[in-house]
Parts: C-alpha cells; structure tokens; sequence
C-alpha cells in the first residue's frame, strides 16, 4: 500500500508542485498548497471508504473472547458495519461445547423472548454457551444465553480507517486504485483553486474510477451479506454532495 506522503507528492506533481521529502522531514508543518494536498489525499481516501460500505480491503475477521456472566460486547473501535451471518462460536475444550454458527435476532425480539430467562436464570456466573446472538441499540452486540464460561466468537466486520497523519502512514486502497485517489485529489484541489470546468472532469474521472472499483471488488454475489451499519455517521451519499 502507498504510504501518505508518496502520495502527497504524486498529487503535487500532477498540480506542477514542489514536492516533499521522502524521508518525511517537516512533513507535519507543511503550510499553503503542501497542506492543502495532505488534507486532499485524507479527503479522497475517506470518499472513496464511504461509498462503499463493504470493501473487501476493509474486511477483518475478529475474536471476542466471552467472560462469564456478561452478555454484553463492544465491536472493536475501527468497525463500521458487521455481518451478522457470520458469528461462530467456537470450540472450548474445557466446556466441551458444540461449535456453531449462532442466528442473530433483534433487540426487541430479545427483550420479548429471551431477556426475562436471562435475568432470572443468571444468578451472576452465566448460563450456558450461547446460542444466539443479538442486536443492540448501541455500538454493542448481545449474546443469549448469558455466557458461563469463556468462551469464543469469531465473526466478520469491516473496519472504517482513521485518517493518513504521519508521513509513512499506509493507505488502506489497493497501490492498483492509487490513481482513483489521486483523481479524488485533483477534484479538491481545483475546487478549492475555483477551477470548477478542470474539478468536473476530475470528478467525473473520481466517480468513473469508484464505480470500476465496486465492479472489480464488490459485484462478488457471495460478499453480499446481511450487515447492518452500526456507526453513527453523517456518510454523503454522491460526490457531489461532500464539497
């Protein structure tokens, strides 16, 4: 993946542009047109995520390892959506539980059907193995029966990276898209120059680029899944709408 000031520099180049020191020197106190390039590649790149929820580049299989007695889990602090297909409990020796893939159900079906067994069947160390998993109104998922043991659940998010900061920082799109980014840049960029006929043809050429990324990454019917979007985000829908 390409690092935040390889390009940087690609993007000062493509404006005629003195560019940077490769070895990051003064990076974090660039000023004028410098800065406004850095702030372009963080901007393109976050674009570029947002359209599509489900990039395969920002899937992560992750662990959670249960504690008795607590029903209750956070997803990890990167995540932005989850599938909920895809929640396994696996094998612990020590309880000698069957390893499934558990069904999710709603919080409302919970609270309706489940909540009451919990409560009155958990006198603080547990249940039993979970069987089911479920949604919450919070950043959190909810696994039923309340576990008693430690036991561990294996399922798929995908992750929404933080913003490029240092200078050897790596970009999560693929080195073969770094020309889609670059577009991205170049519209911000002759936004912010009023340059509005040179930012339309480099939108045009930053939707056209998004659009070969979702045929090439995502039009796999097997990597449609069931997610729902569990960050509170204020995602624009269109390019157009985010400037």
């Amino acid at each position: 993946m390409a690092t935040y000031i390889t390009l940087v520099n690609q993007l000062l180049r493509r404006l005629n542009e003195v560019t940077l020191d490769t070895a990051g020197e003064g990076f974090a106190t660039v000023r004028n047109v410098q800065a406004l390039a850095k702030d372009a590649i963080n901007n393109s790149i976050r674009n570029i995520v947002q359209t599509g929820q489900e990039w395969s580049f920002l899937k992560t299989t992750y662990t959670e390892t249960l504690a008795a007695g607590t029903r209750l889990y956070s997803f990890p602090a990167d995540f932005a959506t989850v599938d909920w297909d895809t929640f396994y409990l696996k094998k612990l020796d020590s309880a000698n539980n069957t390893p499934s893939f558990l069904p999710t159900i709603s919080f409302e079906e919970y609270t309706q059907r489940f909540r009451g067994l919990d409560d009155e069947g958990d006198s603080g160390s547990g249940i039993s193995a979970p069987q089911r998993v479920y949604q919450t109104l919070e950043a959190k998922f909810g696994v039923t029966p309340v576990p008693n043991n430690s036991y561990q659940i294996e399922y798929v998010y995908w992750s929404f990276p933080s913003d490029l900061a240092l200078y050897n920082d790596t970009s999560v799109i693929p080195d073969r898209f770094n020309h889609v980014v670059i577009d991205g840049a170049m519209m911000y960029m002759m936004r912010f120059r009023s340059n509005d006929q040179s930012a339309a043809i480099h939108q045009q050429n930053f939707e056209d680029g998004i659009r070969s990324m979702r045929r090439i990454l995502m039009d796999d019917p097997l990597d449609i899944r069931s997610t729902v979007i569990q960050r509170n985000k204020s995602f624009s829908n269109t390019i157009s709408s985010i400037v």
